[in-house]
């Protein structure tokens, strides 16, 4: 039987823990929504129909930045029929509590490609 001075703690504790993992992943997809609501206004004269988002990336050494690429599908084909798909990446400047694209770059869904990027080099 497990001692109830050691249980209590325990149960505080694995609750801390779960609430803050929750809070971490709800500020990580918060960021991602914000991410892809700045890329869909980038990109909505564009004629997409389809938009995924394919990473999201922030670096302690580049405050306010992130990277986030994207899967973009065209509403035209290509020569033989398929709908055109281009494969983007940008760096995201922190405006108020949102992303603005900053500029286009390189795509890659690796993490350390995508703090390379961030940090300016290729």
């Amino acid at each position: 039987m497990i001692n109830k001075n050691i249980q209590m703690p325990a149960m505080i504790l694995a609750f801390v823990v779960c609430l803050t993992s929750a809070l971490l992943f709800s500020s990580c997809a918060s960021n991602e929504s914000k991410a892809r609501k700045a890329v869909q206004e980038y990109m909505k004269n564009q004629g997409i129909t389809d938009l995924t988002m394919d990473s999201f990336f922030t670096s302690p050494d580049a405050p306010g930045k992130a990277y986030t690429s994207a899967t973009v599908t065209y509403n035209f084909a290509t020569s033989d029929g398929r709908p055109q798909r281009e494969f983007l990446g940008f760096i995201l400047t922190k405006e108020g509590s949102g992303w603005r694209i900053e500029r286009s770059t390189g795509y890659t869904k690796d993490q350390q490609q995508a703090i390379k990027f961030l940090a300016g080099l290729k």
